[in-house]
């Protein structure tokens, strides 16, 4: 991966990187009946997450980071949470109260 992305990565705050993740969840959701697109947003929230994972200001919030990153591949079909596309969304939405408050 690029070093001066995850540099820049780094830089942002939990809740800023989570927001990022958080757009493209809801860019996935958006075009849910169309797989490549759904796919192509879902892949790059799951390469931000690993990016999140990585960065060391996190590491007290990984177990839900590798939670997080299930529940995405369940949602594109690779595991069987049986999360809503609804549920999914909501949960990144919440960042972006938080970084408002």
């Amino acid at each position: 991966m690029d070093t001066t992305m995850i540099e820049s990565w780094y830089k942002l705050s939990l809740p800023e990187q989570m927001i990022n993740i958080g757009n493209e969840v809801k860019r996935a959701v958006r075009f849910d009946k169309d797989i490549e697109k759904k796919k192509s947003f879902i892949d790059n929230a799951l390469k931000y997450i690993d990016m999140t994972i990585d960065d060391p200001k996190n590491h007290t919030v990984i177990p839900e980071l590798r939670l997080g990153k299930d529940i995405l591949e369940d949602y594109i079909g690779n595991r069987d949470m049986n999360c809503t596309k609804e549920q999914i969304r909501d949960y990144y939405m919440q960042f972006v109260y938080l970084l408002k408050a």
